[in-house]
């Protein structure tokens, strides 16, 4: 048996590592906000400054600009992360004017300079304020911090990508959702979309890539950003691809696209057999595509033994319009069975939404 003596050791030296803990945690806290007292105290005569600049007309912002731009670095340095959060929040001409104080303090060729800092910190600092300043020139050097061993890092460039890369970045994004410093598929669509039409071209090489994931996001993007040209395509993608993730993103982006050319991959995405994941997802595409021709299909799955598929050809049916809302009530006037439940379940919830926006309308007025 334990001896009480051995319990009681054992007992203190847990309370002290907790204490130690705690005083670890309490004093970090102490030391943060010491430094953030220290930071407003140096920036504060030059705030005044810049709440100017950024109520400035054009005509009046050049001297304030100067004024700002010849600060020393240790003011300097007390300022930018109050511009950094700037600049993601203003538009029009305070974020001009804040970009042009970067431009004249010659902080984006610093903010590159960074990049290379041993400093995780650093790094995932200056690929934040390039991206907000849409430093072009920074893309390549943005491009290889893809592949940096801290995981913020490569979020703050996989965002910074978004608004200053170009098609060239294209591959270099696809390629950080694999291995094991792997950057999210959320981040990596994200930038994907904000690269705007002219990276559509780069992103659609994407279909033929090796990695499921890959084909996927490319195929999300492609759908999300409405890229009809290329239906045909992902309607290929939907038919042939052997990856389940890739045929239910196929399936959802066909809806988005909303040409002809996605109704018959759907129909038979949604046929007996097929996985149940995209069979409900291409049911809710055919509602999104709003083709009549799929009124009688999707009023066959009312009574489908899965109920999820049932529940979202029901909802599919109301988007389809005026004809899916007549095979609903067809539906619900039968005597009874799982097609007749589904059709009034979703009726009933029609209705009291349109009540609820009938409300939120009288309210208004």
């Amino acid at each position: 048996m334990i001896s009480a003596g051995i319990v009681r050791g054992a007992l203190l030296i847990l309370l002290a590592v907790v204490l130690v803990l705690g005083l670890l945690i309490v004093g970090n806290r102490l030391v943060r906000r010491h430094r953030e007292r220290r930071r407003e105290r140096i920036a504060a005569p030059v705030r005044g400054s810049l709440l100017q600049l950024l109520c400035a007309e054009e005509d009046e912002q050049t001297e304030l600009l100067n004024r700002l731009a010849e600060t020393d670095r240790r003011t300097w340095a007390a300022l930018e992360p109050t511009l950094t959060a700037l600049l993601g929040k203003v538009a029009g001409g305070a974020r001009t004017a804040l970009v042009r104080l970067y431009e004249l303090r010659g902080a984006a060729v610093d903010a590159v300079a960074d990049l290379s800092s041993r400093s995780a910190a650093r790094r995932g600092r200056a690929a934040q304020v390039l991206g907000q300043l849409s430093h072009r020139p920074a893309a390549p050097s943005l491009c290889r911090l893809l592949a940096d061993h801290d995981p913020e890092v490569r979020l703050a460039a996989t965002r910074a990508l978004g608004r200053c890369g170009g098609p060239e970045a294209v591959s270099y994004l696809l390629e950080a959702l694999h291995g094991p410093r792997a950057v999210p598929p959320a981040a990596v669509t994200r930038a994907l979309v904000s690269l705007g039409p002219e990276a559509q071209r780069s992103v659609a090489t994407g279909l033929e890539h090796p990695q499921p994931l890959a084909r996927a996001v490319a195929i999300e993007v492609l759908g999300a950003t409405g890229v009809v040209s290329r239906t045909s395509e992902i309607a290929r993608a939907l038919r042939e691809d052997p990856q389940i993730e890739v045929r239910v993103k196929a399936a959802r982006a066909l809806g988005r696209l909303g040409m002809p050319e996605g109704l018959e991959p759907l129909l038979a995405a949604v046929r007996p057999g097929q996985p149940v994941a995209l069979r409900m997802v291409g049911a809710g595409a055919l509602g999104t595509l709003g083709a009549v021709a799929a009124t009688g299909p999707l009023a066959e799955l009312l009574g489908d033994p899965d109920r999820h598929v049932a529940a979202t050809a029901a909802r599919a049916l109301l988007q389809i319009g005026p004809e899916g809302r007549a095979e609903l009530q067809a539906a619900a006037d039968d005597s009874g069975g799982p097609a007749a439940a589904q059709a009034r379940a979703v009726l009933a919830e029609s209705a009291v939404g349109a009540a609820r926006d009938d409300v939120r309308a009288e309210v208004a007025l």
